[in-house]
């Protein structure tokens, strides 16, 4: 390596919410991170945030109560606080059938359930917050080209506006999404699947203030979900086939909200308005080895799971908070010296991945499945829930990440 070599503890590749996160944390623990990351967080209107080609674009996004707690050990709640929004009840139905299952923060004995907020909010904030560690070099915009390791080093090629920048590193970090470049040359096997279906997003508004409350409705095409956020507008979540999406791209704002009403039926009122729709395919995806040497996947680079649950981003969370506490102990950041602990964190966090995985085909299963009997006993197993308080909180701990 040259003298003009970049030294560090950990390249980042990705500069999402997870590498970011991910970066923040180890820097308070006092060790050296370069990220790397294509696009930095746009400052656009809400009529432009469909143009950014970054994850930090005009979706809203679900924050669990455990994923709270886990940006308050980083110190990066306060921050965020701002652009939250509560969510303190969740209404659970289905369409064509009887049941619901409502469950409530109060229940639970905390302030929320979980939060919405805007990913170009969570970006904004974010950036800034790396921005200001002096123990990390935000590289912007930059592409990792390539990577070697030996037993001992990380040595990267990264570019960064059209120069190639050698940076060395004691271990590298995937953070780069699920088409994750650390994961092509690390070799790692992509295990997808996809759900023939699109999920679009828009904000839509309501005649009424949400006051906490988040619905999710099942329908045989797929659910269509409400998130809160501020004033009376809301995310609107509506899978669909993908043999409908080209139509449903086609449909003006009346025609959409109409076709979202139909699916949602009637709450808070009348649906006003609606903004621009995003639509992505849904697939999960999933890398059952995440560690190859001084190499590691996090975030969509290891998992991507659907919509459905509103997991992946608290999955990516719980991710982090578990490898931080690696390093949490003085004596335990010479880690990095003997990077075997990276076995030993993976096998760790499989239980946790296999879990939400699980839980999400299962909804998508039983929820799906067009069979009338198959209806009402879903309706028989959600009336189950209202009815039996230990059940239902079983089911709002895990919505809420973990047992809080």
């Amino acid at each position: 390596m040259s003298d003009s070599t970049l030294k560090t503890d950990f390249l980042i590749a990705g500069g999402g919410p997870v590498g970011l996160m991910l970066a923040i944390g180890l820097a308070q623990q006092g060790l050296k991170v370069v990220l790397a990351e294509r696009f930095k967080p746009a400052e656009l209107s809400n009529e432009k945030l469909s143009e950014v080609k970054n994850s930090f674009d005009g979706r809203v996004l679900a924050l669990s109560y455990g994923s709270k707690l886990a940006l308050e050990k980083l110190t990066l709640w306060q921050p965020l606080s701002a652009h939250v929004t509560d969510i303190e009840h969740v209404h659970v139905s289905q369409k064509g059938y009887l049941g619901i299952t409502k469950l409530h923060a109060q229940e639970a004995n905390v302030p929320a359930l979980g939060f919405s907020i805007q990913s170009s909010d969570l970006g904004h904030v974010l950036w800034q917050e790396a921005s200001q560690q002096s123990n990390i070099t935000l590289l912007c915009p930059a592409t990792l080209l390539q990577f070697t390791q030996d037993e001992t080093t990380v040595s990267a090629e990264v570019e960064l506006d059209d120069q190639r920048l050698q940076v060395e590193a004691r271990m590298m970090i995937g953070a780069d999404g699920t088409d994750s470049k650390v994961r092509q040359i690390l070799g790692l096997e992509l295990q997808e699947k996809s759900y023939d279906a699109f999920g679009v997003i828009a904000q839509i508004e309501t005649e009424f203030h949400p006051a906490g409350w988040s619905y999710e409705r099942f329908t045989e095409e797929g659910p269509v979900a409400l998130l809160p956020m501020k004033g009376h507008f809301h995310k609107a979540v509506m899978v669909c086939p993908a043999e409908q999406i080209s139509e449903i791209k086609q449909l003006n704002d009346d025609a959409f909200i109409e076709r979202f009403a139909e699916k949602m039926g009637e709450r808070l009122g009348r649906f006003v308005s609606v903004s621009p729709r995003m639509a992505y395919p849904l697939k999960e995806t999933y890398v059952e080895q995440m560690v190859s040497g001084r190499a590691i996947l996090m975030g969509n680079a290891s998992h991507t799971q659907h919509p459905v649950a509103a997991q992946g981003l608290n999955l990516g969370i719980r991710d982090i908070d578990e490898f931080l506490a690696y390093f949490r102990l003085t004596e335990n950041r010479d880690r990095l010296n003997d990077v075997t602990f990276l076995k030993e964190y993976a096998e760790s966090r499989k239980q946790d991945h296999e879990k939400v995985m699980g839980l999400t085909d299962s909804l998508i299963q039983v929820f799906q499945h067009t069979s009338p009997v198959v209806g009402h006993l879903r309706g028989v197993g959600l009336m189950a829930m209202q009815a039996v308080p230990k059940l239902r909180k079983r089911f709002t701990r895990f919505a809420m990440g973990g047992n809080h």
